[in-house]
């Protein structure tokens, strides 16, 4: 049973001096997304452009958020079958 316990102690412990994940953005990027619609309903053919680029570009921050938590859980997993 103590080795169990050593076990706990040490997650705990990477636990503490692990750098935090970020939490889920896409509720921002859909805001901000929102935006971006009313910006571009506004009948300039530049601004529906400029639009499809930005939204491609926060779909790439949403895509690339949820890899860095996906590999975050990931790692932990491993960790703890190590520990």
């Amino acid at each position: 049973m103590p080795k169990v316990n050593s076990k706990r102690i040490k997650i705990d412990a990477a636990k503490l001096s692990a750098p935090k994940v970020p939490g889920n953005t896409c509720p921002s990027i859909d805001y901000v997304q929102d935006i971006i619609d009313q910006i571009a309903n506004r009948g300039d053919d530049w601004a529906v452009k400029q639009s499809d680029v930005i939204r491609d570009v926060l779909e790439y921050v949403r895509e690339s958020n949820d890899e860095l938590r996906q590999s975050s859980f990931y790692w932990y997993n491993k960790y703890k079958e190590e520990v």
